[in-house]
C-alpha cells in the first residue's frame, strides 16, 4: 500500500495563516471589547459605580478562568490530537470558542459569563499551541525556526486589522451595540473552524511531529 505524499509545505502555512488571522481576530474582539460588552449588558452599568466596579472585576475574573483553563487543556491535546488529528481537534476547538465569543454578545446573566469563558479557553487553548506545532512540524527541513518567526505575523495582522477596523465599525455599523461585536468575533472565530475541519487532511500530520 503506497501511502500519499505529505502535503507541500505552502499548502499547510497558507491555510493556517488564514485560520490564524480569523481566529485571532475573533480573540481581539474580545480583549478590545470585553469591558463594556460586560459592564454594560451584563451588569447594565453606564458609569463608575458599584455595579461597574463588579463588571470589572468579573472581566477580570473571567480572563483569569479561561487563562487557566486553557494552560491545563494545553496538557490534554497531544493525547486529544493522537487520536482524532490536530485538524480535527483545532476545528472542533476553535467552533467551541466561536460558540463562546458569539454568546458573550447575548448574555445577560452574571452567572451564565462562567461557561461562555470556559468555552473561550477551549478555543483559546488550541488557539495558543496546536498553529505553532503544525507550522514547525511542516517547515522544511533546518527552516523552522525561521518558518515560526515568520509565523509571528499571522497574530501581528489580526492585531493591525482589528485594532483599526473595529473603531471605524463599532462608530459606522455598530453604534451603542457593542456586544455585536462579540457576535462578529464569534462568526470568524466559526469561520476558521470550519475551514480547519474543512481543510483538516493538510494539518494532520504525523504523531511523531507531536
Amino acid at each position: 500500500m503506497t501511502l500519499p505524499a505529505p502535503p507541500r509545505p505552502r499548502h499547510v502555512l497558507l491555510p493556517l495563516f488564514v485560520v490564524q488571522f480569523l481566529s485571532w481576530s475573533g480573540m481581539f474582539c474580545l480583549w478590545i471589547y470585553a469591558v463594556p460588552v460586560v459592564t454594560q449588558f451584563v451588569y447594565r452599568a453606564s458609569s463608575d459605580g458599584k455595579a461597574y466596579r463588579d463588571g470589572l472585576f468579573a472581566v477580570s475574573a473571567c480572563f483569569a478562568l479561561y487563562a487557566l483553563l486553557g494552560a491545563c487543556l494545553a496538557f490534554a491535546l497531544p493525547r486529544a490530537i493522537r487520536h482524532f488529528g490536530a485538524g480535527t481537534v483545532h476545528g472542533c476547538a476553535l467552533l467551541i470558542g466561536a460558540a463562546g465569543l458569539a454568546s458573550l454578545g447575548v448574555v445577560q446573566q452574571p452567572i451564565l459569563l462562567v461557561p461562555v469563558f470556559a468555552a473561550i479557553g477551549v478555543g483559546w487553548s488550541s488557539l495558543s499551541n496546536i498553529p505553532y506545532a503544525i507550522a514547525g512540524a511542516a517547515a522544511p527541513k533546518g527552516s523552522g525556526a525561521h518558518i515560526l518567526r515568520l509565523f509571528g505575523f499571522s497574530t501581528v495582522a489580526p492585531q493591525i486589522a482589528m485594532t483599526l477596523g473595529l473603531a471605524a465599525a463599532s462608530r459606522f455599523w455598530f453604534g451603542d451595540a457593542v456586544n455585536r461585536v462579540m457576535l462578529a468575533g464569534g462568526v470568524m472565530m466559526a469561520l476558521a473552524g470550519l475551514t480547519t475541519l474543512a481543510l483538516r487532511a493538510r494539518f494532520d500530520l504525523a504523531p511523531a511531529d507531536w
